[in-house]
């Protein structure tokens, strides 16, 4: 069984939660518009960058696209999409975790394509491009040969080699170069997070989860070339590319359903700081006043307990996964996580500690001397995680997390230590 938008499913295990794709909706099972009748298009061909604006579902969140090769003649249509993945494939669940996915291209009856993405909802942009006949051939052998079964597979990374970036590639390659050279030394100062943060953000346990299990190597400011992983992005450097004549790269733009609003959907990234640090009090608040209680009530201490063992629990196991996607997978992404400093797996060293709480007053002897390591540890990495910033090779954008979590690690540790006598 196929199914495209495995982008967010990767980032699933990136966060335990998801990443959004920037594959879209399909049919299930390969695609039979792949054999020899489907990719040897007559010359000449109109050649036009299909664009499928964001979906409303967690993996439509980013768009998709495809280059759509049409015969004005007899208006025949082939659409090259790079957006499949088969679940039959030699070990898929293990490449699936281990970051090393193999996506496929594949070839489309056109007007079929479109149609799909019509009936979910979900606009769709057609730019018909100004190229040279050589150019067109150059592109339509290029895309043929992709899409038969000894080249179709490709190792996929969801911001650097995805459906849309091999679409820029594929447009760049008949354009002789033109489109990077336009692109690469150029940039809006936009990173990876931020535009993840930016069209994740409709959906809120997308936007956390991803945002959380993301590293350093996402913080960086992307040239125009690299910002085209989106394809939304790409339609737009399509619109300002000028030829070597001084005439445009789009010769004609539509978008469909017809009179449809051609507008363009331009997320901003959410700032979400003043949120994070209301919650972030607002948590430690409420286990202070339940250390109040646990010294007047006996349910009090029982509630107490059972906070601190579910806090510690849910912040070690998150640590242990960040870590585990930065020791022991190709996620990329998720390497430098400086999100480790604030979810410490040495929380799991309290957990004797607080479930002795449920009916003693005061833990004591070895748990007690467990837990105090595991808090000390866990307290002084957030201190490091906070003071790091003035570091210029600390130049993770967590500032959220920190807000978040610093008030809680700093209040959790207290409350457990308080409890703990020699």
């Amino acid at each position: 069984m196929i199914h495209p938008g495995w982008r967010a499913l990767t980032l699933l295990w990136l966060c335990l939660v998801a990443f959004a794709s920037a594959a879209q909706s399909a049919p299930s099972g390969i695609p039979d518009a792949a054999g020899e009748d489907a990719i040897a298009a007559p010359l000449p061909l109109q050649v036009y960058l299909l664009t499928v604006e964001p979906g409303e579902l967690y993996w439509q969140r980013f768009g998709h696209n495809a280059i759509l090769l049409r015969d004005p003649d007899g208006g025949r249509s082939i659409s090259y999409n790079f957006g499949y993945f088969d679940f039959a494939q030699q070990d898929f669940l293990l490449r699936f975790v281990r970051g090393r996915m193999l996506y496929q291209a594949v070839a489309l009856d056109g007007d079929a394509d479109i149609a799909g993405y019509l009936e979910d909802g979900r606009r769709v942009w057609l730019q018909e491009l100004r190229l040279e006949p050589e150019a067109v051939a150059k592109l339509a052998a290029y895309l043929a040969e992709q899409v038969r079964p000894e080249n179709r597979d490709y190792r996929y990374d969801y911001y650097t080699i995805n459906c849309s970036t091999r679409v820029r590639d594929a447009l760049d390659l008949a354009l002789g170069g033109a489109l990077k050279k336009a692109t690469e030394h150029r940039s809006h100062g936009w990173t990876w997070r931020r535009f993840t943060r930016a069209y994740a953000q409709g959906v809120p346990w997308l936007y956390l989860g991803t945002d959380l299990a993301l590293g350093q190597p996402v913080d960086q400011p992307l040239s125009i070339w690299d910002e085209g992983f989106i394809p939304g992005e790409l339609k737009r450097q399509i619109r300002d590319l000028k030829l070597a004549d001084g005439q445009p790269l789009l010769l004609s733009e539509q978008v469909l359903p017809a009179g449809a609003d051609s507008a363009d959907i331009w997320p901003l990234a959410p700032d979400w700081r003043a949120p994070f640090a209301a919650m972030g009090i607002v948590l430690a608040g409420l286990l202070l006043a339940l250390s109040r209680l646990s010294e007047m009530y006996p349910w009090g201490r029982v509630a107490l307990a059972l906070s601190g063992t579910g806090l510690s629990l849910v912040l070690g196991a998150a640590g242990l996964v960040l870590a585990g996607l930065w020791l022991g997978t190709d996620h990329a992404a998720a390497y430098r996580n400086e999100n480790l400093l604030l979810l410490s797996p040495s929380w799991w060293l309290t957990l004797p500690a607080w479930m002795q709480l449920v009916w003693r007053e005061q833990v004591a002897g070895r748990i007690a001397q467990l837990a105090r390591i595991g808090a000390w540890i866990a307290l002084g990495l957030m201190l490091f995680a906070v003071l790091s910033k003035v570091f210029r090779s600390f130049d993770q954008s967590n500032i959220e997390w920190l807000l978040l979590l610093s008030p809680l690690v700093l209040v959790l540790r207290l409350v457990l230590v308080r409890r703990c006598v020699a």
